[in-house]
């Protein structure tokens, strides 16, 4: 098994993303030496404290996904996301679906891998959907703020025209994609 050295860092830092700025990327503390790493990849009280961060987070969620997989664009009401990658690469994205946002319908993309260590935040209000880059696939893990409901939960097609989402991997014949997410409606339509 080959392990990447993260980066090392040893302050939390947030950078907010110019384009969208309620999206997050959080660069958590990493501390590298020769017998690996160890990663505080969250911690309530310093990152309220240091970085303003204070979502209430309900559940975890850990998905492994194949290289080309393109899992999303989905949302549930009140749940935001705060998704890192355990190993691999994925290109993450969130689109704002606030209707009164004047950042509605604009998407953000971000790299997240095992060497970055850093954590993609995205609250309430937009989808989210993440394509797998590297050839080993990827463990993905996202604490939500909210339980997951089956009931509530919509998506729209990842490949909606209107949102326009410029995915890494171009050759349609290397992407996996569930039929599920391919039937989702457009996003015209919310």
């Amino acid at each position: 098994m080959s392990v990447p050295t993260p980066e090392k860092r040893y302050q939390l830092e947030k950078e907010v993303v110019a384009a969208i700025p309620d999206l997050l990327v959080i660069k958590p503390k990493v501390f590298p030496d020769e017998r690996g790493f160890f990663s505080e990849s969250y911690n309530k009280t310093e990152w309220a404290e240091k970085i303003g961060y204070t979502e209430n987070l309900q559940q975890d969620n850990h998905s492994f996904s194949h290289y080309g997989v393109l899992r999303g664009l989905h949302t549930q009401p009140h749940m935001g996301k705060l998704v890192t990658v355990v190993s691999g690469e994925i290109f993450d994205v969130a689109v704002d679906i606030r209707k009164d946002s004047p950042t509605y319908g604009k998407w953000h993309g971000v790299i997240l891998n095992a060497t970055n260590k850093h954590a993609f935040w995205i609250p309430a209000g937009f989808l989210h959907g993440f394509q797998v880059l590297s050839k080993e696939g990827a463990h993905v893990t996202y604490k939500c703020s909210a339980v997951y409901d089956p009931k509530t939960e919509f998506g729209i097609n990842p490949f909606d025209e209107d949102i326009n989402v410029d995915w890494p991997i171009k050759d349609k014949s290397a992407v996996i994609v569930s039929e599920r997410d391919t039937q989702h409606a457009s996003f015209k339509s919310l």
